[in-house]
């Protein structure tokens, strides 16, 4: 798909399709599987995700208040999470990855009195999120849509869970940053090459073939937006400042009135 053609809205109804989309999600669950043991210490002072955390969490305050309902959409070890749940908000925390979300039940914050976030995991090929329609008041989903088939399909049960009103924040690959060009050359020559064998200096060039299998969406900005407003997503201000990071971060409020749109994007039947 070209960076500026329109999103689809439903998943494939081909069985070899099928398969595919399958295949996908479990290279993508062993990717995070295997970052899982080293995932949290991204996150502890002097980490590389310190910054990143602190961002989101100031991106989700302009949206909420005390007490409203977030999901926490491929929430990894739970730090964002925690980091929301001790602004005051009731977090859940959802993700693929068994071993991700043990590391963040594990947590000592997780197991004190206003802390504790509920941990959910999900299939690796999910279709629909396990909340009712309109439970929920902000969506934070990081890191997550560049690494699903369907990301239309994705945005659109986030779309449903949310109240009308609701905000859904969400980051993608940001193609103007200079790290997103080198991947360009070196998912081609992941491809070109196959995957990498040998003794254990490869390790690195392993794990780095391994995402670079698994992140597969890369679009414009505009796509996005093309594919947010397809599901009854408007876009909102962001007020963080991205512009030296690899990832943007889009924010959209849940239009009112849209149900069947929605639905029709996340792949239900009418």
């Amino acid at each position: 798909m070209t960076a500026g053609s329109r999103p689809p809205t439903n998943y494939p109804a081909d069985q070899n399709d099928t398969a595919e989309l399958t295949a996908h999600a479990g290279e993508v669950l062993r990717l995070f599987e295997a970052k899982a043991p080293g995932w949290a210490a991204k996150y502890a002072q002097g980490g590389p995700l310190v910054a990143r955390r602190s961002g989101l969490s100031a991106a989700v305050s302009p949206y909420t208040r005390a007490g409203d309902r977030v999901l926490d959409l491929g929430c990894g070890t739970g730090d964002l999470a925690r980091a929301l749940a001790a602004a005051g908000l009731r977090v859940t925390g959802c993700d693929i990855s068994q071993q991700m979300l043990l590391c963040a039940a594990s947590h000592p914050d997780a197991r004190q009195p206003g802390l504790c976030t509920g941990w959910v995991q999900l299939e690796p090929d999910w279709r629909r999120l396990p909340f009712a329609t309109a439970a929920l008041d902000v969506v934070v989903a990081t890191s997550v849509l560049e690494y699903v088939a369907e990301p239309t399909s994705v945005l659109g049960e986030c779309a449903r869970v949310l109240r009308p009103g609701g905000v859904v924040l969400y980051t993608v690959p940001d193609l103007r940053h200079p790290v997103r060009w080198a991947e360009w050359v070196a998912q081609r020559l992941a491809t070109a090459v196959g995957p990498p064998s040998g003794d254990a200096r490869r390790s690195r060039w392993t794990s780095y073939h391994a995402y670079l299998r698994a992140s597969r969406q890369r679009h414009r900005v505009r796509w996005w937006l093309n594919a947010s407003r397809l599901v009854g997503l408007d876009p909102e201000p962001c007020l963080v400042d991205d512009s030296r990071s690899p990832l943007r971060l889009l924010a959209f409020r849940r239009s009112c009135g849209l149900t069947t749109s929605v639905a029709s994007a996340s792949g239900e039947r009418q």
